[in-house]
């Protein structure tokens, strides 16, 4: 099931993040960027979600799944870690050419690099009324 779970996805793809602030659920529309079967996130240090991120490092992300009449979903769920190594902040922003819309470099103090560090996957085919349920 991770194998085909990693083969639908794209090297990005529009996906709905969700953070806490306080005993707040915030969801928001990000990109979700995958390299070498690793999940990231880029944003801006004085963006709401790197703060919420900070006060509390859990995630989660849904990515909708539609095929014909019906639609699925992936929701994957874990820690979120501030990527420091500069080298694989470039190899990112590199990946993922759009970063490079909103940050000059991939060392600019304002490109904040989250990788989800994924602990649970729940996968739901389109069409099935359950979900299924994998530890990553």
């Amino acid at each position: 099931m991770k194998n085909k779970i990693m083969a639908s996805l794209k090297k990005t793809q529009m996906v709905s993040l969700a953070t806490c602030e306080g005993d707040q659920p915030r969801l928001r529309p990000m990109t979700l960027i995958v390299k070498d079967g690793r999940f990231f996130f880029a944003t801006g240090s004085r963006d709401d979600k790197t703060s919420q991120l900070d006060n509390n490092c859990k995630a989660e992300f849904c990515l909708l799944i539609p095929a014909n009449n019906n639609t699925g979903y992936l929701r994957g769920s874990g820690k979120m870690d501030k990527v420091a190594d500069q080298n694989t902040r470039k190899d990112v922003a590199d990946w993922a050419e759009f970063i490079y819309a909103y940050w000059k470099e991939a060392t600019d103090p304002d490109f904040v690099l989250f990788e989800l560090k994924m602990q649970q996957i729940r996968f739901m085919e389109p069409g099935d009324m359950l979900e299924n349920l994998l530890d990553w």
